[in-house]
C-alpha cells in the first residue's frame, strides 16, 4: 500500500515541477545574447503595450519590432561610465532614425546599477534597458510573446496538473487507508485514541511525501526540459529561449503536493480515526456507508462549477476563446463524476448484473457478489477510470471541435482566389496590373498586424487586441467578406480606417469622426472612419490602406497580393492567367489560395500541439493511477482469493471473475467518462458546428476506449495471477 501511495506521489510531484519550470521560463524569458553579448547594456523598444488597460502585471506584447531613435548612440556615449556604443539593426528596413537597439559597454570598474540608472533617465516610455540574459530579448523580437505563450500554457497546464493529482493522490491515499481498516481496528482496540491514529496517519503520509517529492526532483526537471524542447520544436516556444528552472517552482511545487497528500490522508483517515474499535475490526472485509456527506458535498461543487463553466462557454465564449472556459469544465465534470463512482458503482452493477451472471456462470455470480459486497473498493478501481475516459475524450474532442469550426470560420471569410507574392514589396501599380488580368475580379496588396484603440476608450477580446488588415481600397470589397454598411471601402486611402458597424455603436463612433490607434510598433495614429461595415459575431477586424499599416510592420512592406476571381473563371485559370503576366526572374510568384490554408493549417497545428501535450501528460497521469489503484487493490485481496480456492474455486476461476470484474469496471468507467465529457462537448459542438455531434475522428475514441480497456484488464488481471500462484491455505492465512 505505501508503495502504491508513494508511486501516486511520485509522479503528481513529476508533473507540478515540471509544469512550474515551464512557468519560471516563461516569466524570465532568459534569451542568451549573441550579436549583443559583448554589450553590458542593451537599450530597445519596449514590446509591451502597458496602457491596454488590462491586468498590469501582464501586459500584452506588441507584435511588431518597437525601435528606438538613432540618436540614443551618441546621447548614451555621452553619459559617464560609458565606454563605447553601438547601433544594431536585426531585422526589417528602419524607418529614417530609428534602429533596433543599442549596445553600451560600460567602463571598467563601473557600477552597472549606477549606468543602467543613469541610462534609463534618457529613455522615454517606449525604450527600455536590459542587462544579463534578458540582453537576447533585443535580438529575438518574439522572445517576450513566446515566454508569455509558454507561461500561460504552463499556468492552464499546472491548474489542471494540480486538479487531477490531487484527486489521483486522494483517492489512492483513501484507497490504502481502507486496506489498512485491521491494522486501525487493532490500534483503536488496544487504546489508541482518534486523534492519535489521525497523528499516526499524517506523520506516515508526511514522510512518504518527502520521501516521494525529493525524489521527483530530478525527473521533474527532466521532463519539463522534455516538454519545453517540444514546445520549441513546435515553435511554441521561441528558438533562442531558455529553459529555466530553480529552486522556487521546485519548492512550490513540493509543497503542493505534500500539502495535497496531507489532505487526502486526513479526509480518508477521518472515518477509520472516528469509528468504535469493534466496529473496525468488524468492517475490515465489509462496506459501510455508501458515500461520506464529505464527499458528496464536494462532487456536488466540483459538477456545479463544471456545469457553471459549460454554461459560460456555450453562452458566453466565442470562437477560438471557446477552449479557455471549456477545458477547465472537461476537467472539473470528470473530477465530479468520479467523486460519485461509489453511488455510480452500484447503478453500474445493478444495470449490468444479469449479462454478467448470464454470461459468467458461477464466476460471474461471484463478480457480481464482490462488486455489490466491495462497492468501496470497485469504486476506487472505477474513479480514475472514469477520470481517464473523461480527459482524454472530452479534451481531444473539444479541440479537434474548434480546429473544424476555426477552419469553417476561416473558410467563409478567405475570399481571395489566388495570391502573388512578391518578396521586395508591393507596388502600387502591380496591384492595378494584377487587376486587370482576365478574370480578375478584384485585386488587394495585403498586409496585416495587431492594434489597441486608445480613444475612444476601448477593450479588446482578452486584451490581446484587434486585428488589422491592410487593404486597397479599389479591391478591397471583393477581396474582403464583409458588407459596408456607412461610408465605402473604395475611400480608405491615408490615415483612415473601417470597423463593424457593431464595434463602432459601442465606441460612439460613426463616419468621419476620429480613432486613436496605438499601432504594432508601438507608435499611434489618429485616423478617421472612412467606412463601416457588417461582418461575422466573433469578427475583430479593423480595415486600414495597406499603405499605412505596412508602413507599421517590422518588414515596412506589403508582400502580397489578394485575387478575387470572376464567378466563371476557376482557380486553376486565375493561377494561369496571372502567371501569364508576371515578368520572369523578378522573385514573383503566384499560387492557388490553397497556400494560405497550407498556412492556416500549419499555424493550427502548431498552437493545437501544446493541447496535445497537456492532454498526453494528463492523461498519461490517469493512465497511471489507473494500474495504480487497480494493481494495488488486486493485491490486497490475496486472502479472498485463497479463501476462495479453499472452497473449491479453481485457479482459473478466480482470473475468470477477476476479468469480469475489470470488464464491469472498464465498461462502466467508460460510459461514465463519456458521459461526462459529452455534459461539455454537444453544447460546444451544437453552438460551434451546429451539430450534435463533435468533430473528430472515431477512431480516437475508439483507440481511447480499447487503451482503457486493455489497461484495466492488465492492471487487474496480472497482480491477481502474480497473489494466486502460492498454495490457497498460506494466502487464506495473509493478512489484508
Amino acid at each position: 500500500m505505501f508503495a502504491a501511495a508513494f508511486l501516486a506521489m511520485f509522479f503528481a510531484a513529476i508533473i507540478m515541477m515540471a509544469c512550474g519550470g515551464l512557468i519560471e521560463t516563461g516569466v524570465r524569458t532568459a534569451v542568451p545574447p549573441l550579436q549583443t553579448a559583448s554589450a553590458d547594456v542593451v537599450v530597445a523598444g519596449d514590446q509591451q503595450y502597458h496602457d491596454a488597460g488590462g491586468d498590469p502585471d501582464e501586459p500584452p506584447i506588441l507584435p511588431e519590432r518597437v525601435r528606438v531613435d538613432a540618436a540614443l548612440v551618441d546621447t548614451i556615449a555621452a553619459l559617464p561610465g560609458v565606454r563605447e556604443t553601438e547601433g544594431f539593426v536585426f531585422e526589417g528596413a528602419p524607418p529614417a532614425g530609428k534602429i533596433d537597439a543599442v549596445g553600451v559597454v560600460a567602463e571598467p570598474g563601473v557600477d552597472l546599477a549606477g549606468l543602467e540608472q543613469r541610462i534609463d533617465a534618457e529613455l522615454d516610455a517606449g525604450a527600455v534597458t536590459l542587462v544579463g540574459d534578458e540582453r537576447g530579448q533585443a535580438e529575438l523580437r518574439g522572445a517576450q510573446a513566446s515566454g508569455v505563450t509558454v507561461m500561460a500554457l504552463a499556468g492552464v497546464f499546472t491548474a489542471f496538473a494540480i486538479l487531477v493529482s490531487v484527486f489521483g493522490v486522494a483517492s489512492m491515499l483513501a484507497l490504502s487507508i481502507t486496506q489498512r481498516q485491521q491494522d486501525l481496528g487493532l490500534l483503536r482496540a488496544v487504546g489508541a485514541t482518534p486523534r492519535q491514529i489521525r497523528r499516526l496517519i499524517s506523520r506516515e503520509t508526511l514522510l512518504l511525501s518527502l520521501v516521494a517529492t525529493a525524489a521527483a526532483v530530478v525527473p521533474g526537471q527532466l521532463v519539463g526540459r522534455l516538454v519545453f524542447d517540444l514546445l520549441a520544436d513546435q515553435g511554441i516556444a521561441a528558438e533562442g529561449l531558455a529553459f529555466r528552472q530553480g529552486w522556487v517552482p521546485t519548492v512550490a511545487a513540493m509543497a503542493v503536493a505534500v500539502v495535497a497528500a496531507l489532505a487526502g490522508a486526513l479526509g480518508a483517515g477521518r472515518r477509520a480515526a472516528q469509528i468504535k474499535p469493534a466496529q473496525a475490526l468488524t468492517e475490515v472485509s465489509v462496506d459501510g456507508r455508501l458515500i461520506g456527506r464529505g464527499r458528496l458535498l464536494l462532487a456536488g461543487v466540483v459538477l456545479v462549477a463544471g456545469i457553471a463553466l459549460t454554461v459560460v462557454t456555450t453562452s458566453v465564449m466565442s470562437g477560438p476563446l471557446t477552449p479557455a472556459t471549456g477545458a477547465p469544465a472537461v476537467i472539473l465534470l470528470a473530477i465530479g463524476a468520479s467523486l460519485l463512482a461509489p453511488v455510480l458503482m452500484k447503478g453500474a452493477t445493478f444495470l449490468v448484473q444479469w449479462p454478467v451472471r448470464a454470461l459468467g456462470g458461477v464466476t460471474g455470480e461471484l463478480a457480481v457478489l464482490n462488486a455489490r459486497g466491495r462497492g468501496g473498493r470497485m469504486a476506487a478501481a472505477l474513479a480514475p477510470v472514469i477520470l481517464l475516459t473523461a480527459v482524454s475524450t472530452g479534451m481531444l474532442y473539444m479541440q479537434t471541435t474548434n480546429d473544424v469550426a476555426d477552419r469553417r470560420g476561416f473558410t467563409d471569410n478567405l475570399l481571395a482566389d489566388a495570391v502573388v507574392s512578391v518578396p521586395t514589396g508591393v507596388d502600387p501599380g502591380l496591384v492595378r496590373a494584377v487587376s486587370t488580368v482576365p478574370g480578375v475580379a478584384g485585386a488587394s496588396a495585403y498586409a496585416s498586424s495587431t492594434g489597441f484603440i486608445e480613444a475612444p476608450a476601448d477593450s479588446s477580446p482578452a486584451n490581446e487586441g484587434w486585428t488589422l488588415q491592410g487593404v486597397t481600397a479599389e479591391g478591397a470589397e471583393a477581396t474582403t467578406p464583409v458588407d459596408v454598411t456607412a461610408g465605402s471601402l473604395s475611400t480608405l486611402h491615408g490615415d483612415t480606417l473601417a470597423l463593424g458597424d457593431q464595434h463602432a455603436a459601442r465606441l460612439g463612433v460613426g463616419v468621419g469622426d476620429v480613432v486613436t490607434l496605438r499601432m504594432g510598433d508601438g507608435t499611434t495614429l489618429d485616423l478617421r472612419v472612412a467606412a463601416l461595415f457588417s461582418a461575422q459575431e466573433d469578427d475583430d477586424t479593423l480595415l486600414l490602406p495597406v499603405d499605412t499599416l505596412a508602413a507599421r510592420t517590422t518588414e515596412g512592406v506589403s508582400t502580397r497580393i489578394l485575387v478575387t476571381g470572376d464567378p466563371g473563371t476557376t482557380s486553376e485559370q486565375l493561377v494561369s492567367n496571372l502567371a501569364a503576366m508576371i515578368p520572369a526572374g523578378e522573385g514573383l510568384a503566384v499560387e492557388g489560395r490553397d497556400v494560405l490554408f497550407a498556412e492556416y493549417d500549419e499555424q493550427k497545428r502548431t498552437a493545437s500541439f501544446a493541447i496535445y501535450v497537456m492532454v498526453l501528460m494528463i492523461a498519461g497521469y490517469a493512465a497511471i493511477t489507473v494500474v495504480n489503484t487497480l494493481a494495488s487493490s488486486m493485491t490486497a485481496r490475496r486472502r479472498e482469493f485463497g479463501l476462495q480456492r479453499l472452497a473449491g474455486a479453481t485457479r482459473v476461476q478466480v482470473m475468470r471473475m477477476v476479468g469480469l470484474e475489470g470488464a464491469l469496471v472498464s465498461v462502466s468507467g467508460i460510459a461514465l467518462g463519456t458521459a461526462a465529457a459529452l455534459a461539455i462537448l454537444v453544447p460546444v459542438s451544437l453552438k460551434r458546428l451546429d451539430s450534435v455531434v463533435p468533430a473528430g475522428s472515431p477512431a480516437m475514441f475508439v483507440g481511447i476506449t480499447a487503451w482503457t480497456i486493455v489497461l484495466t484488464l492488465a492492471a487487474m488481471l496480472l497482480p491477481a495471477w502474480r497473489v494466486t500462484r502460492g498454495r490457497p491455505a498460506e494466502a487464506a492465512l495473509a493478512v489484508e
